[in-house]
């Protein structure tokens, strides 16, 4: 049974609540201007900005980007929230939703063993080989791209279920019970070992991610009241979250390294000799790797800048729809118009190997002018997903913001929710469901009993005040 409870707060409490609204409010557009400032530092400091052909023009590009998000995320702030909105003294409990988590759960671990299946590992010895020779399976992988397998595709339909599971897990983590909690780690280990067993790191980097934007989420909603603040000096959960993201990056160190001896054309990036005296030649040109991978896309970037613009024909910024209309239409996505095709052509940087940001891919549909003004669109986004998730609890909602976190943390490579199939089609999925559902709210909330506006006496008092007819307040968390 839900119970809301709502007190009234003083003058002064008022303003508390006003001061820890806006803090609560900004925090994901803090982080995100953080990582991205932070890796361009990189590039200009540690990477290879004395490469770029115009540094300049570079950094008033991505100065320009990086204010747009800003921008968006102020606007929605500034329009759609008030300023007690994060910091009311409203409190609600949500039953966790058990048939979600279970449904999601088993897609992951079917998906998984499916995965498995078709790259061939029939028994924990080809698993053990698989997982501790990342390179050689890197390759291999690549050769048997083009391999076809049915269920996979079914599951693919269905992907959507996935960028699910972690934010709903994770929100409601502690009342799924024990067995549950069980059954939702071993499906993402399932489905984590078969990323290991092909050497790619994307989807570990996609479970880190979201599982860090989910924790935000779940941090957000236990600080809406100012009594209980957001801290993020829990040093048992930051000592975690340091764990994980040490061992993500010395296996991503350790991956990149046997890439480069399995290839045996050596490392992209040399290692730092003092390094090497310390972990070896190999371990330390995999570092050196892992090191340049946030920061090598903006070089990419400098390079694309220098390319007059071609219309992509509205495929550029995703190769999966382009793959799309090409098998089941007509159409031809003529892939050599996206700028990046066309930079390694025009400047010989390699399109597919190194990256270039998400900027190019943008750009070869919306032009660069026009993927700066869709950086102001995210940031409205984000901003207005994390309020929904936050305040309301909105399943969607909180899926839709890791996926924006996603693309966020993906800003310095490339444009990761248009990428591949599966990204495709769970991102699309979702914007359709949250529409469906904004829309089916709006339904519900007009279709109200027809008494509340008819008048029953000149005692009547109408159940709903005109500030919040049509819509729910922002302090009232709903599911």
């Amino acid at each position: 049974m839900t119970t809301t409870i709502v007190k009234r707060a003083t003058s002064h409490g008022a303003r508390q609540d006003g001061a820890h609204g806006w803090a609560l409010a900004y925090i994901p557009l803090k982080l995100a201007v953080i990582y991205l400032v932070g890796t361009y530092g990189l590039f200009l400091t540690l990477g290879r900005a004395a490469e770029s052909p115009n540094l300049m023009k570079l950094t008033l590009f991505v100065s320009a980007a990086t204010g747009a998000l800003c921008v968006g995320y102020v606007m929605h702030v500034a329009l759609r929230s008030s300023p007690t909105a994060f910091g009311a003294t409203v409190g609600r409990r949500h039953a966790p939703p058990r048939t979600l988590v279970v449904v999601s759960a088993t897609y992951v671990l079917l998906l998984g063993i499916a995965q498995l299946n078709v790259i061939g590992i029939s028994s924990p010895t080809e698993l053990a080989h698989a997982v501790t020779n990342p390179g050689e399976r890197y390759f291999l992988q690549l050769q048997q791209e083009g391999q076809f397998s049915r269920p996979v595709q079914l599951l693919t339909l269905l992907a959507a279920l996935y960028p699910l599971l972690i934010p709903v897990a994770v929100l409601h983590w502690s009342r799924l019970g024990r067995l549950l909690q069980l059954y939702v780690l071993g499906s993402l280990t399932t489905f984590a070992v078969y990323y290991m067993a092909i050497g790619i790191l994307k989807g570990l980097g996609d479970m880190l991610i979201w599982w860090a934007a989910s924790y935000l989420l779940l941090l957000g909603s236990r600080s809406i009241r100012p009594a209980r603040a957001m801290k993020l000096t829990n040093w048992r959960h930051l000592a975690a979250f340091a764990a994980m993201l040490v061992i993500f990056l010395g296996y991503m160190s350790f991956n990149q390294s046997d890439r480069a001896r399995t290839s045996g054309q050596g490392p992209a990036v040399q290692g730092s000799p003092v390094v090497a005296g310390l972990i070896g030649d190999d371990l330390a040109a995999g570092l050196a790797v892992t090191i340049s991978y946030p920061t090598h896309g903006y070089l990419g970037l400098s390079h694309n800048l220098s390319v007059p613009f071609e219309w992509a024909k509205g495929t550029g910024s995703s190769p999966a729809l382009g793959s799309y209309l090409e098998q089941y239409t007509p159409f031809d996505p003529q892939f050599e118009r996206r700028y990046t095709a066309r930079t390694e052509v025009a400047t010989g940087w390699p399109d597919g190997m190194y990256w270039s940001t998400i900027y190019p891919w943008l750009a070869s549909d919306l032009t660069y002018p026009g993927a700066v003004c869709l950086m102001a669109v995210v940031g409205w986004f984000l901003a207005k997903f994390w309020r929904e998730a936050v305040l309301q609890r909105r399943v969607l909602s909180m899926a839709l913001f890791g996926q924006l976190a996603l693309l966020i943390a993906f800003v310095p490579a490339n444009n990761q929710l248009g990428q591949t199939r599966p990204a495709l089609i769970a991102f699309v999925s979702l914007c359709a469901l949250s529409v469906f559902a904004r829309i089916q709210r709006r339904v519900s909330l007009t279709a109200e009993p027809a008494e509340s506006s008819l008048p029953t006496g000149r005692h009547h008092r109408p159940t709903t005040s005109g500030a919040t007819r049509g819509r729910r307040p922002d302090s009232v968390l709903t599911a």
